[in-house]
């Protein structure tokens, strides 16, 4: 493949994935022409280099003034055409990656530039917009795991406070005389006599004599 056409085409998808520039693009900060002003940017980059490039000594990605002064360049191109500040160190970043395309590529050599575009293109490949989160969680333990699953359980209060009472009552009967329990009815203890003794029924009452009548027809009251 022709290393020219590899280098641009490298050198696209460096201004593509530079973050500063692709948000000037989309939002629009250099005016309705901010795509054409992207465009412009690209081209000034490739004129900066080839008159580099006709210099006795060519540019060097590994050479600090060599990616300063184009880091400088960028960051006054973008300030002037899209108002905005890069101080977040891409300038000098890109920078050195334009460099060391040029330089490779204007010598035969597209590995660099292969490797970039089959980075991006790997990258591209994946749609995180299209892709559905999923939680997941790593626990330290077996013991970490199970704490969090029942403190994510919910708990029915009512049922619970049934369920307590019943065993209480449960426990009473098959447990008499225990602590803090009362004492069975009519097991014979003294502070529960009186008690058992109310809930017995009543002795009905001997019906009263009869009156008891003489001879001459009077009636004598007997007393029982």
């Amino acid at each position: 493949m022709d290393p020219q056409a590899v280098f641009h085409d490298a050198l696209t998808k460096v201004f593509d994935r530079w973050t500063t520039l692709a948000l000037a693009v989309e939002q629009g900060w250099g005016g309705r022409d901010s795509r054409q002003k992207r465009v412009l940017l690209q081209g000034e980059v490739v004129e900066y280099l080839t008159n580099a490039a006709r210099k006795k000594r060519p540019l060097s990605h590994e050479n600090p003034g060599d990616v300063d002064d184009l880091a400088h360049f960028l960051y006054l191109r973008i300030d002037e055409l899209f108002n905005a500040e890069t101080d977040d160190g891409s300038p000098q970043e890109v920078a050195g990656v334009c460099i060391r395309l040029f330089s490779t590529c204007k010598s035969g050599d597209t590995a660099f530039a292969q490797e970039l575009l089959a980075a991006c293109q790997a990258a591209a490949s994946v749609d995180v917009s299209r892709s559905q989160g999923l939680d997941h969680i790593e626990y330290a333990t077996e013991e970490d795991m199970l704490l969090d699953k029942m403190e994510g359980m919910d708990v029915d209060d009512s049922g619970d406070d049934a369920s307590d009472d019943e065993a209480e009552d449960k426990q009473r009967t098959e447990t008499p005389g225990a602590a803090g329990d009362a004492a069975p009815a009519f097991s014979g203890a003294p502070a529960t006599a009186g008690y058992a003794e109310q809930l017995a029924p009543a002795k009905p009452r001997a019906p009263p004599p009869e009156p008891e009548v003489d001879e001459d027809g009077f009636t004598s009251v007997v007393k029982g």
